[in-house]
Order: structure tokens, then C-alpha cells, then sequence
């Protein structure tokens, strides 16, 4: 493939990563066990151009979840509870507080665990999920005339709550959406629970802090 470089008509450097990143994903670069081939099989010309002129892709995912729990009052309810959240691919970590009744759940760069996923677990365990405070990287779009917070990794959206949430990080989210340029955040908010949800079925965010 690196011979390709220098073919007649072959595609300038930067198209010809940028071709490769999609096929081969970002984490491809990343694996201590795939380096070594990637490097055999594209020649170290590819490889320069896929780590220097190819910018990272953008993460967006959920990276702490605390969850309240309604009914849990058992050390054996929560170790079950826990065990479970531990089989959820990307978790880091998991502590589960019987006293405040909330999972602490801390999760790995790069997973696709989603929230649902978790209440999908506890409504499994005889329990009632109530409200969790995310922390959660993603961009901002516009939803039926409405700022809202998109989780791409996990393909959620959540409506962001002009009234509640802090008048600084809603300005700097909506300018960010008013000014139509991508930018990533990462930001800390509370989710009511799903049954909450608006008549569309999307649920709404109240965002304390952004970075």
C-alpha cells in the first residue's frame, strides 16, 4: 500500500489518510499490538501522514454517571446492581452508595455505554432509576427550535434547560450553536428521570458547568 504514494494519479497524502482513519478507525493508531503492522503494511510515509496531518477525531461520550437509585437498600441488591453495571462494555469503575442510594459509575475514553443502558439495569434489578448528574463530552444542535446537547457516541440528545441551567454556560453553548462552528464540549449536568420525558421523547439537561 505505500507504493501507492508514489503511484501515478494516487491521491495527495492528506486525502489518502483521511481515507485510511475512516477505514481503519482512530484506535487503530492507538493499539500497542497494531502499530507494528500498521507500520509494515502502509510504510512509515502513510504512517507519518495518518498521525501528523490528520487531526483526532472528536469523542463524544459519556464519561461519569451518577445515578440515583429508588428501592435500593440491601448490601445484596447492590451488589447485584454493581456486578451488572461491571459487565457494561467501557466501564472503568463502578461504587455503589446504599446511604446517599446512588451508583458512581466512571467509564472508559472512547465507550458507547449509554444511560438507558444503565436504568435498563436497575429496572432489571427490582429497582426504580430516578435522576442521574452525567458528566459528558459532545457538541450542540438546534432540536425543534430548541438548544440542545448531543452525546453522539450514543446517538442521545438532550434538550438543554434555558431556565434552569447556569445563564453563563447556556450563553456560551448557544453561541457556539449561533455561531455554526463544530466545537466539542464537555459538560456536567442532571437528567430527571426518563419517565419525564417531553411528548417527542427527548429529555431535558440542566448543565451546571462546561469546559
Amino acid at each position: 500500500m505505500s507504493a501507492s504514494l508514489n503511484a501515478r494519479g494516487a491521491p495527495p497524502p492528506l486525502a489518502l489518510a483521511r481515507r485510511l482513519r475512516a477505514a481503519l478507525g482512530p484506535q487503530a493508531l492507538l493499539n500497542a499490538r497494531g502499530a507494528p503492522r500498521l507500520r509494515a503494511a502502509l510504510g512509515p510515509q502513510a504512517l507519518l501522514t495518518l498521525l501528523l496531518l490528520v487531526p483526532a477525531e472528536a469523542r463524544a461520550e459519556y464519561r461519569r454517571i451518577e445515578l440515583k437509585i429508588f428501592g435500593m437498600d440491601c448490601a445484596i441488591c447492590a451488589h447485584g446492581v454493581r456486578v451488572a453495571f461491571q459487565k457494561v462494555d467501557g466501564v472503568e469503575s463502578v461504587a455503589l452508595s446504599l446511604e446517599r442510594a446512588e451508583a458512581d459509575v466512571r467509564l472508559r475514553q472512547d465507550n458507547r455505554a449509554s444511560l438507558d443502558r444503565f436504568r435498563q439495569i436497575v429496572k432489571a434489578n427490582g429497582f426504580e432509576p430516578r435522576q442521574a448528574t452525567v458528566t459528558a463530552v459532545g457538541t450542540v444542535r438546534e432540536v425543534g427550535g430548541k438548544l440542545a446537547f448531543e452525546v453522539s457516541g450514543v446517538t442521545t440528545v438532550l434538550i438543554v434547560d434555558s431556565d434552569k441551567s447556569a445563564p453563563a454556560v447556556y450563553k456560551q453553548l448557544k453561541s457556539a450553536l449561533d455561531s455554526k462552528k463544530p466545537a466539542v464540549f464537555e459538560v456536567v449536568g442532571t437528567i430527571q428521570r426518563n419517565v419525564e420525558k417531553s411528548s417527542d421523547g427527548v429529555e431535558s439537561i440542566v448543565i451546571a458547568s462546561v469546559k
